[in-house]
């Protein structure tokens, strides 16, 4: 009832342990942004990560090196893509969301958060979250391409040199750009 037979028990036991040991190497040889917060690219490769970590060790008919040459070729193929999105930003821009202004100086672009189904409410949680009583306080919120929200506060000084709001689109840049 506990155990099916001791050779997939111990099958279990040895692969798991080895491909443990490989995994930590692999992702220590591929960088800090093989686990770094996510981007919907970066989610899809960690699924699939364990999926086939799980494939190894539960299935018998793949053999251990099946396995790791999978791990080696997803997380390649990850180092590659990212690589790549550095050197080209055509490449970057074709596999990566770019981040989205959903509020600007007190005015929320109501298209945006309808595109990226954003209501009002996880807006203002944001404002909460980072301890603002008021939206007045604030200068932007941007979904950032990890899905999650910053939440930029009004500069004491209006003479700010570099804006930190410079990659970010706006509606107002797609309806640019479809009139282009």
């Amino acid at each position: 009832m506990f155990f099916s037979d001791s050779f997939s028990f111990t099958r279990i036991l040895v692969v798991g342990i080895l491909s443990y040991i490989l995994i930590v190497f692999v992702l220590r040889v591929s960088g800090k942004r093989t686990l770094s917060k996510m981007n919907s690219f970066d989610f899809i490769v960690t699924v699939a990560l364990g999926s086939v970590l799980a494939s190894i060790l539960t299935n018998q008919n793949i053999a251990l090196i099946d396995g790791i040459t999978a791990f080696a070729l997803l997380v390649g193929l990850q180092f590659l893509s990212s690589w790549l999105s550095v050197r080209f930003d055509s490449f970057g821009d074709m596999i990566k969301s770019s981040p989205k202004m959903l509020y600007y100086n007190g005015r929320f672009d109501y298209a945006a958060m309808k595109k990226e189904r954003i209501p009002k409410n996880e807006i203002l949680q944001a404002v909460r979250s980072n301890g603002h009583a008021s939206t007045e306080e604030i200068l932007a919120v941007v979904l950032e391409t990890d899905g999650t929200f910053s939440v930029i506060k009004k500069p004491d000084d209006t003479s700010a040199e570099h804006s930190s709001l410079e990659n970010v689109s706006t509606a107002t840049d797609a309806e640019q750009k479809k009139n282009l």
